[in-house]
């Protein structure tokens, strides 16, 4: 009888996953600490939103999965070259636990098969706003998922912990996000034409 089963990694999704994950490695040292927060301005969310624009949903959340294992083993990956399990339940872990999900969350929105079909039908400025969306969605759980653990980690309240680790950070993450939508959606739509992520 011969066997139908597919592989549950394709040479593809090896070869995509390590790189995507290194990638976030090394934005992930773009980091400037602040004076009155455990939580720096980091640009690693920046390789999350491009994994997520660029790749499958399913080589998306797998590296940023690889990202978090290979940091939760010691490598120093994490910013500042932080490595080990401290880094990842320490006071910034809850931001770095939901990495998988936004990269899913916005490789859902632009690349699941539904997503590709109807994209056929939408004009460039449809797609980015969607990006766009997908990107403000994902990063709302980003605060949430931060803010909570990061309160749970200091026992200050909610509202302290988002004062100090949300609101500070918004007008720069609005940039991060207006930067994807002009430049990473862009360059997503010469690939796809080149064929080279399909």
């Amino acid at each position: 009888m011969e066997n139908t089963k597919r592989a549950v990694f394709t040479a593809r999704d090896l070869a995509i996953i390590p790189i995507f994950a290194a990638i976030t490695a090394v934005l992930a040292q773009i980091a400037i600490p602040l004076p009155f927060t455990a939580v720096p301005i980091s640009f690693g969310l920046v390789a999350v939103y491009m994994s997520g624009i660029l790749l499958t949903p399913k080589q998306a959340v797998y590296s940023q999965i690889c990202y978090l294992l290979l940091g939760a083993v010691g490598i120093p990956v994490f910013g500042g070259f932080r490595g080990g399990l401290a880094a990842l339940v320490g006071p910034t872990g809850g931001y770095l636990v939901v990495y998988p999900l936004c990269a899913w969350l916005i490789a859902m929105a632009l690349n699941s098969k539904k997503a590709r079909q109807a994209e056929t039908m939408q004009s460039n400025i449809a797609t980015m706003s969607k990006a766009g969306l997908a990107m403000v969605v994902a990063h709302t759980i980003l605060y949430l998922g931060g803010t909570i653990w990061l309160s749970f980690m200091t026992q200050n309240t909610f509202m302290a912990s988002l004062s100090l680790a949300v609101i500070p950070f918004i007008p720069l993450d609005i940039v991060k996000i207006v930067f994807c939508i002009l430049a990473v959606v862009p360059f997503r739509s010469q690939l796809l034409k080149t064929g080279i992520i399909h």
